[in-house]
């Protein structure tokens, strides 16, 4: 016996179109978030303690957010002190030439004027006030700035310590920075903390919880924390607690004098 195929229905088939239609504008949407990794697991002179699982944290964030999105570079950090600061010249390789940098090398800030990222070339340390971050404003513009770096949104020292830190950096129009306001490790637990965040970005939470899910170990107690701006209170809440990847870009940049309020959440021993 002959068996018909069966369709759907004209009306059926006009919410089937619908749904794909907002499928692959969803899909399109996606394909406009580059991304790019700043990333050292050695130093020069041994100066500072290396870090053996830098790379596989790098390269699988890299792998895993690159299914949906625009992987545009992943670079260590020699001589990459400019790449935080400055677009000039950078041919496609700084900070601002993305909308989410990811970066994983040894960090500070208690009793400093600066949050402090290493670098590999030896004492070298790109610094958010010396070297005068203005993160946002020019090429692509930065949005997400994550750290898995210790100390860079420590308030130990005061949460105005913070704000001073961070202020300039903000100014440019930076969206959120994540990082941790005491320690994260490097460990054979903690390997996939960027693979991890990269994918809880990718099913749509919360760019906060994502960091925050993401870095969670069950060996090592992970700290860390977020920092967003608001032109006051409420919005910077709003701003911290409802961004994600998937809508960053409805959230305005606040330049210059709209920054009006900062806020921050964490976790100690994630």
């Amino acid at each position: 016996m002959e068996r018909r195929k069966k369709y759907p229905s004209p009306s059926a088939r006009m919410v089937l179109l619908f749904v794909a239609a907002m499928l692959l504008g969803a899909t399109q949407a996606r394909a406009q978030a580059h991304f790019g990794t700043l990333c050292q697991a050695d130093y020069q002179n041994n100066w500072r303690t290396t870090l053996p699982y830098s790379w596989e944290r790098c390269g699988w964030f890299n792998d895993e957010l690159d299914d949906t999105d625009i992987f545009d570079f992943y670079w260590n950090l020699h001589g990459a002190r400019t790449l935080y600061s400055s677009c000039d010249g950078c041919a496609g390789q700084g900070a601002d030439t993305v909308s989410l940098l990811y970066t994983n090398t040894h960090g500070g800030a208690i009793n400093s004027a600066d949050a402090r990222l290493a670098m590999w070339n030896q004492d070298v340390r790109a610094r958010s006030v010396t070297d005068s971050w203005r993160l946002g404003d020019e090429s692509r513009g930065l949005s997400i700035f994550a750290n898995y770096a210790c100390e860079t949104l420590t308030s130990a020292d005061s949460s105005a310590s913070l704000a001073n830190r961070w202020r300039n950096t903000f100014r440019g129009g930076l969206r959120i920075a994540l990082g941790s306001h005491d320690k994260l490790y490097d460990g054979v637990t903690t390997n996939e903390c960027g693979e991890d965040f990269a994918d809880n970005l990718q099913d749509g939470d919360s760019i906060k919880w994502a960091w925050f899910d993401g870095n969670g170990d069950w060996y090592c107690d992970q700290d860390v924390k977020v920092l967003a701006s608001g032109t006051n209170e409420s919005n910077c809440i709003s701003r911290k607690n409802d961004m994600k990847w998937q809508n960053f870009g409805g959230f305005s940049r606040l330049r210059d004098g709209s920054v009006g309020w900062f806020c921050s959440s964490r976790i100690d021993n994630n």
